[in-house]
């Protein structure tokens, strides 16, 4: 008698499969909509953030960027993209971008007008080394 009431009650405290199946649906629901979720806000951010008025540059690759564009010769491969996209591109090297100035008269530009806003370089971990 005592271990039938014993096992009444450790069976009723049991997970049902009904219970089981919600939480397993809950589950799934966050895995597919949870990524769905970032993915639009991602998007959002980068429509944002495209307002920005940026020099035209090469379609590019999720990780490498533009790397596998500039081939075995870099300099004819970034002479054919400035006669493509111009004298002042935008160019992704892995995950750095890189403004690419190919003309004297926009380096010209650079140097003497702009100068103050393109002084600057980026801190690096090996420049805190050394300093």
């Amino acid at each position: 008698m005592a271990l039938q009431s014993v096992l009444k009650q450790f069976l009723s405290q049991l997970v049902t499969p009904v219970e089981l199946l919600d939480y397993n649906t809950l589950f799934l629901c966050l895995l597919f909509v949870l990524p769905l979720v970032l993915l639009l806000f991602k998007q959002y951010l980068l429509k944002s953030e495209k307002l920005i008025n940026l020099p035209p540059s090469p379609p590019k690759l999720p990780i490498i960027g533009n790397l596998h564009q500039l081939g075995t010769l870099p300099h004819r491969s970034l002479r054919a993209l400035a006669d493509k996209y111009g004298p002042l591109m935008l160019l992704r090297l892995g995950s750095s971008s890189t403004l690419v100035v190919s003309s004297a008269d926009m380096a010209s530009e650079m140097v003497k007008t702009r100068d103050i806003v393109f002084s600057n370089r980026p801190k690096t971990t090996a420049a805190n080394i050394f300093l």
